[in-house]
């Protein structure tokens, strides 16, 4: 029998597509699937009730034989941002589309727990590692106090404990709090406008020397260290371009027991690699955006993921799979 693996994304996402032609290439019967529900057009979703017998469904699609599923979309439902002028009115509007969503998004978190505590392999669950991926400070401590190397960092609204973090690290970088940003240096103009912290707080770090890798991991194996080749401090901006690179054995084992420690299957990890060979963790994608990698890295990294899937659907067994 043909498994099925159910594939979750926004709708018409290039990176599914890619994965579902890996998971079909190898065999299995992709199930592509809208994870935004709940609005005209978009698909239901239901849970039978306890000793009913019904399997839950997301759409038409039946899960009672779906055994894997992977989730490439971060952040299922989110709202637009704030109106430009919020009068009476608009905040009245705001907060029912706000308490709508709350909803929609429960309705998503519950379905894919569901799903792993029947024993399915969902990756990755959006209620945990993307806490993680979305609060830096809180991901840089939990890391810290699991033995593993980050940098010095500071997440603050205080403009006086910013000025004195940076006198004691010297050359730093800032970077958003939470979700996705850009990151830069500080410079003598920021270090004149601290104050703004007290608007919005940001997160200040050590800036290490070494090169960005982004590293690939599916179930106990990294599949695609790469070297980004970069102009500036973030990587993500002018890209030139990506060269594999080989890690020393030992960091190799240690970010694959730290990817099991926020309890991923999959995910793409920053890291700083120094002139010793040691990695210094940045940051952790557990739905990674993958397309801005060239054709035959793609294939790498997707054809491991689908394997992964493919091998507990017709195993059950996790350590198999990996």
């Amino acid at each position: 029998m043909t498994v099925k693996i159910a594939l979750f994304a926004n709708h018409d996402s290039a990176q599914i597509a890619e994965i579902a032609d890996q998971v079909a290439e190898q065999g299995a019967e992709p199930v592509v699937l809208d994870i935004q529900i709940g609005r005209p057009g978009k698909p239901s979703v239901s849970l039978g009730a306890p000793g009913s017998g019904t399997a839950p469904r997301w759409g038409g699609v039946d899960f009672g034989e779906i055994r894997a599923i992977h989730i490439r979309c971060t952040a299922p439902r989110t709202l637009p941002v704030l109106p430009p002028l919020l009068n009476e009115a608009s905040h009245a509007e705001y907060r029912v589309a706000y308490l709508q969503e709350q909803a929609m998004n429960a309705a998503t978190y519950g379905f894919f727990e569901h799903l792993h505590l029947t024993g399915r392999l969902v990756i990755n669950r959006l209620t945990g590692a993307y806490v993680d991926h979305n609060s830096k400070a809180q991901f840089y401590e939990k890391l810290r106090a699991s033995g593993f190397r980050v940098p010095r960092s500071l997440s603050t609204s205080c403009p006086d404990a910013a000025a004195a973090f940076l006198d004691a690290v010297g050359e730093a970088v800032v970077k958003p709090a939470i979700g996705v940003g850009s990151t830069r240096s500080v410079t003598v103009e920021d270090r004149a406008r601290l104050d703004e912290l007290l608007m919005c707080p940001a997160l200040f770090q050590h800036r290490l020397p070494g090169s960005t890798i982004r590293i690939h991991i599916v179930g106990d194996r990294v599949v695609l260290p790469l070297r980004i080749l970069a102009d500036g401090v973030d990587s993500r901006t002018a890209t030139r371009g990506f060269e594999p690179v080989t890690l020393d054995p030992i960091e190799e084992a240690a970010i694959v027991r730290a990817n099991r420690s926020l309890g991923l299957h999959y995910a793409a990890w920053d890291a700083i690699l120094g002139d010793d060979g040691t990695l210094t963790y940045l940051d952790c994608n557990p739905g990674p955006f993958v397309m801005w990698l060239p054709p035959e890295h793609r294939r790498t990294v997707f054809g491991s993921l689908a394997q992964y899937l493919i091998d507990f659907a017709r195993t059950g067994n996790l350590e198999q799979a990996a």
